[in-house]
């Protein structure tokens, strides 16, 4: 490189980090700024597909990490109470298409990784503005009652669906909200099944439960309606509720992840159903994709996330469609596939292989 890209990133979650070590281990001059305090010991996703593994890789984090890490081996899905499959998850590519990891475990990892380059996040720092010129972009960024003027060649905004950055553009955030008020939750249990690491709970009405182990002795729970945590209690008698929340679900993306020298990643840039486990995976896809070629300085990259962006968003929308749905003929279609997928396993590669994503 004639010389070295100077790269500012707002927003210090995992797509934001990931773009700041794929900066920082090609050479480029980045600094990441993030408005929390500090680190959230809070966990929202848990799956990490076998795709951001391999990305991982490239930074030391996978290989000090995946030992703790749970493989998806096993599925089991129920319609009303009732068994519709257990399934034995087939390998991708000889490898399990994800592992369950709490996302802020994963978080801190790549903080560390980060900070092995030199580059420390700098918390308690909040964006308020970005002036763009020919060659590069001047963003103030506010500290209690300092401003500093940050002057770099490009603007990288990972700060979440609520973006400031994206807010201050009046970039356009297309698409739609989902009906339902959803909730997730956490609890401490020793009762579940050790050999399963996620189940499904499906109703006739649409209303579904998933569940997940994102370490030993905790359950994460999802549900497409009000009130998980009494349902986790309700179903392990030994229950410690650790948090709950309530959340809304969108399904909306930005019409293109660059305007000008900014780009747009990570829930910035897009959101969706949670169903599919797909939005840590595309955040940190993301965030390496567009650190290594700012790093690199190839920017015809806007192509590539988006349309790595629309696929995703697709799945996850279908996903959606099936988990929800009350029409009786698509129900009993789905459940005869699953059961079929129960005994055949191979016959789900499709669907693992979009989890996997190593697409």
């Amino acid at each position: 490189m004639s010389q070295s890209a100077r790269i500012l990133i707002v927003g210090g979650g995992a797509s934001g980090l990931a773009c700041a070590l794929s900066c920082a281990r090609l050479g480029a001059n980045v600094r990441i700024v993030e408005k929390r305090a500090s680190r959230t010991s809070v966990q929202k996703a848990t799956g990490v597909a076998q795709g951001v593994w391999h990305q991982l890789a490239d930074f030391g984090i996978t290989e000090r990490v995946i030992s703790q890490a749970i493989p998806m081996r096993r599925f089991v899905f129920h319609d009303d109470e009732k068994l519709v499959a257990d399934l034995r998850v087939p390998d991708v590519n000889g490898e399990p298409p994800a592992h369950l990891y709490p996302q802020a475990m994963l978080e801190q990892a790549m903080e560390e990784a980060l900070a092995a380059y030199g580059v420390e996040v700098e918390y308690g720092r909040v964006f308020a503005s970005v002036v763009e010129h020919a060659d590069g972009i001047e963003a103030t960024i506010r500290d209690g009652d300092e401003t500093e003027i940050i002057k770099a060649d490009w603007l990288v905004a990972a700060d979440g669906g609520k973006s400031a950055v994206r807010s201050f553009l009046n970039v356009p955030f297309v698409g739609r909200d989902y009906p339902e008020d959803w909730s997730v939750a956490e609890i401490e249990t020793e009762t579940w099944p050790q050999d399963a690491q996620a189940q499904l709970f499906l109703q006739t009405n649409g209303v579904g439960l998933f569940l997940s182990q994102p370490r030993r002795g905790v359950v994460q729970g999802i549900f497409n309606a009000k009130g998980v945590a009494s349902r986790l209690t309700h179903m392990f008698q030994d229950a410690k509720l650790v948090y709950e929340r309530e959340f809304r679900v969108s399904l909306r993306r930005v019409p293109s992840p660059r305007i000008g020298r900014v780009w747009l990643i990570g829930d910035a840039a897009h959101v969706q159903s949670p169903v599919g486990g797909q939005g840590l995976n595309l955040a940190i896809w993301d965030g390496v994709t567009l650190g290594r070629a700012l790093a690199r300085h190839e920017t015809e990259v806007e192509k590539t996330l988006r349309d790595r962006a629309r696929s995703v968003l697709r799945f996850t929308h279908f996903d959606y469609l099936m988990l929800s749905t009350k029409w009786r003929s698509i129900q009993y279609l789905r459940n005869s596939y699953w059961k079929f997928a129960g005994r055949f396993p191979r016959s789900a590669a499709w669907f693992f292989t979009l989890i996997s994503g190593v697409w």
